[in-house]
C-alpha cells in the first residue's frame, strides 16, 4: 500500500473556493494501512507526511497498553478516554525514536525545522494507533472510521481528525461520532475527544493550539 501522502493542492483549492470538505484525498488515506504490527508502525511528520518513520513497541510497552482497556470493565465513555491516552503513550515512544519528542501544540508551527506534525501528521498517526488497538481486539464499543477534514469555521485553519464511531453499548453522550484529535497539544499529552459534529463547527479545546 502507498504511503505518500501530498495534499497541498487540497489546501491551495480550500483557500480559493473555501468549500466544505468531509474527508481527505483518496491519496491521503492512502497512507493509512491496517497491516501494521506494534514492532513496525508507519509514522508521519514534517508536514502533510513529507517524512516516514516507523515505530517499535517492545512487548512490554504494548503491554501498557492493553492494560489501559483490560485492568477493569469499562463503559463506553471509559473506552474513549482510554484510546486517548493509548494515543498519548504511543506517540511519545514515536517521538523519542524519530526525533518528533519537541513537536509542539499546533499545525503550522514555523522555526521548528522537518520534525514538527502537522493535523494530517497527527490524524493519520492517531488512525494507525487505534487501528492496532482495535485489531488487538481492545475495542468493546467503538470502530474506527476514515480521517475527517473540516474547512475554514470560525476563522479557524483547515483542519484533520482521527474518527471513531460507538458501534454499540449505552450511548449517554447522544453522539455516535468523535473526533479524536492529538494536534491540539504537544507531543505526548493525550489525544482530545469531542463529538465530531462539535468538532466541525471549529471546535478547539481549552488551551489546545489549532
Amino acid at each position: 500500500m502507498s504511503k505518500s501522502l501530498l495534499i497541498s493542492g487540497m489546501f491551495l483549492l480550500l483557500a480559493v473556493t473555501g468549500c466544505n470538505v468531509t474527508k481527505p484525498s483518496e491519496k491521503a488515506l492512502s497512507h493509512l494501512s491496517t497491516s501494521y504490527d506494534v514492532d513496525e508502525v508507519g509514522y508521519c511528520y514534517g508536514h502533510g507526511c513529507q517524512h516516514k518513520g516507523l515505530v517499535s513497541l517492545s512487548e512490554g510497552q504494548w503491554l501498557e497498553i492493553q492494560k489501559l482497556f483490560k485492568a477493569k470493565e469499562l463503559s463506553p465513555a471509559e473506552e474513549r478516554q482510554a484510546i486517548t491516552v493509548a494515543i498519548g503513550r504511543i506517540e511519545a515512544i514515536a517521538g523519542q525514536q524519530n526525533g518528533t519528542d519537541k513537536d509542539k501544540a499546533g499545525t503550522f508551527i514555523s522555526d521548528v525545522g522537518d520534525r514538527q506534525l502537522d493535523c494530517i501528521d497527527e490524524a493519520v498517526n492517531a488512525s494507525n494507533f487505534i487501528s492496532l488497538i482495535e485489531r488487538d481486539g481492545l475495542l468493546k464499543y467503538h470502530a474506527l472510521r476514515e480521517p475527517m477534514l473540516r474547512s475554514w469555521v470560525n476563522g479557524n485553519i483547515l483542519h484533520a481528525t482521527a474518527v471513531l464511531e460507538q458501534v454499540t453499548g449505552n450511548n449517554s453522550a447522544k453522539s455516535n461520532m468523535w473526533s479524536v484529535d492529538s494536534s491540539f497539544f504537544k507531543n505526548g499529552e493525550k489525544a482530545t475527544l469531542s463529538p465530531l459534529e462539535q468538532w466541525q463547527t471549529g471546535w478547539v479545546p481549552e488551551g489546545g493550539v489549532n
